[in-house]
């Protein structure tokens, strides 16, 4: 597995097919409401958003994020970091910016690589 974080509209996915070869059919969208984690997409898009809506129904999040690992195991998993800036004012939303840094440091210790991409640059942070 490899993990692509970044901010929003930086350029992850452009960057992934660049340099991974991953054409735009090989993506699926973990924002989407008919998103199923054990589709083996070789990438996985916006999962951020995934684990926010795991939050509003009160699953668990690690708990999804392992079983989406053991059925795909060579998945590239790209999502937006989320815990910079202004400390929201809503519980559910430090609940949700709290269980995405978590399994961010899941995925991190788990990945084969972990790259950070500003301005459509990769920075190789493992």
């Amino acid at each position: 597995m490899r993990l692509i974080i970044g901010g929003a509209y930086e350029g992850k996915r452009a960057y992934v097919q660049s340099h991974y070869g991953i054409r735009p059919e090989d993506f699926t969208d973990a924002g989407a409401a008919d998103f199923c984690p054990t589709f083996a997409y070789p990438c996985v898009f916006r999962y951020h958003l995934y684990i926010k809506a795991l939050c509003e129904k009160q699953e668990d999040a690690l708990k999804k994020t392992e079983q989406l690992l053991e059925c795909n195991p060579d998945v590239i998993l790209i999502m937006d970091e989320v815990g910079s800036g202004i400390i929201p004012m809503e519980k559910s939303e430090r609940q949700w910016r709290e269980a995405v840094g978590r399994v961010s440091c899941f995925l991190a210790r788990r990945a084969e690589s972990v790259e950070r991409i500003v301005c459509g640059c990769g920075v190789k942070i493992k």
